[in-house]
């Protein structure tokens, strides 16, 4: 008998889904999952199954949460038992970049992709920057073959590990397109949005509160104006934009604070509005605030219709 048809109850699941802007890849984890246990029924009964790949495409920009999202994937596909592992307590997570594997002589790429394959068994391969593959060495092809071994070690090892190939969208297009036998094996692809202002400032709230530093209410107002100013720059990168603004605040706040005398624990945990770099003619007003909110509302309205128009022409 079915136990429930909304989430699993899985830990790692559980985690993914309260990380901000996540619940959307948690529901599309969860037909994979689903259709697993499905599956297992089925066979039980004598009735036909087909097998799906679990490997996955990530796409989406720097700092969205891919590499948190699959480190949490493996968790919970190890423990529900749709990876064979080992030992359910530690999953393997390895990553590969194309640095880790460019080596001048020829096979030695191909036996370091099949190395790193073989550790992690019964967990996640995750590739960043997959199209960096492409191309290489033409003297011997370096990259086509480091590609045609990721094919062939995804087939030998599938039901002992979880590829997940992550980028940016049109460049993991030209990646997929690099091999005939790839698109096949990732039948799978996870979109990672911007995050949302709101989004970053829960992040933000975790980051501080994480190290016992707590914003007053001046630090927040400039930090929301700060995170509406950054989204618009060249080079944003989401969560690591975060991080580098809260770790920018508690340098000057030890600078701030190291002048005081005797400072007691609440000048030792409270951010300021001093605390936070910010140019005074930048700021913005509530009304332009206002404007770039529904600026983005629309911009996500117009991203949600596109994904919808693609999965429909996808399922016909």
């Amino acid at each position: 008998m079915l136990e429930n048809v909304g989430f699993i109850e899985n830990k790692a699941l559980n985690k993914l889904g309260a990380l901000p802007g996540m619940l959307n890849v948690k529901k599309q984890i969860e037909q994979i999952i689903q259709y697993n246990r499905i599956s297992k029924l089925r066979a039980n009964q004598g009735l036909k199954t087909q097998a799906q790949s679990n490997h996955m495409i990530f796409t989406g920009n720097p700092g969205t949460g891919k590499t948190t999202a699959a480190r949490l994937i493996g968790e919970a596909f190890s423990t529900l038992g749709i990876l064979k592992s080992i030992n359910k307590d530690d999953v393997p997570f390895i990553e590969i970049h194309h640095s880790d594997i460019t080596h001048p002589h020829v096979g030695e790429a191909e036996r370091t992709i099949k190395k790193k394959f073989k550790q992690a068994r019964g967990g996640v391969v995750f590739i960043d920057e997959a199209y960096a593959f492409i191309g290489g060495e033409t003297s011997h092809k370096s990259g086509e073959k480091v590609i045609a071994a990721i094919v062939q070690l995804m087939e030998d090892m599938r039901e002992e590990i979880m590829v997940i190939a992550a980028g940016y969208s049109r460049e993991m297009d030209q990646f997929l397109d690099s091999n005939p036998g790839l698109r096949s094996r990732f039948t799978n692809s996870v979109h990672f949005p911007d995050y949302s202002v709101p989004d970053m400032v829960k992040i933000a709230q975790t980051m501080m509160t994480d190290q016992d530093y707590y914003p007053d209410h001046g630090y927040m107002e400039l930090l929301v104006n700060r995170l509406w100013l950054e989204k618009d720059k060249k080079g944003f990168g989401n969560a690591r934009t975060v991080r580098n603004i809260i770790e920018q605040s508690i340098r000057l706040h030890s600078v701030r604070v190291a002048k005081l005398n005797n400072p007691c624990r609440e000048d030792l945990t409270t951010l300021t509005k001093k605390d936070i770099f910010i140019n005074a003619e930048e700021i913005l007003s509530e009304k332009e605030i206002l404007l770039k909110a529904l600026s983005q509302i629309q911009g996500r309205l117009l991203e949600c219709e596109l994904q919808e128009i693609i999965s429909r022409k996808s399922t016909v």
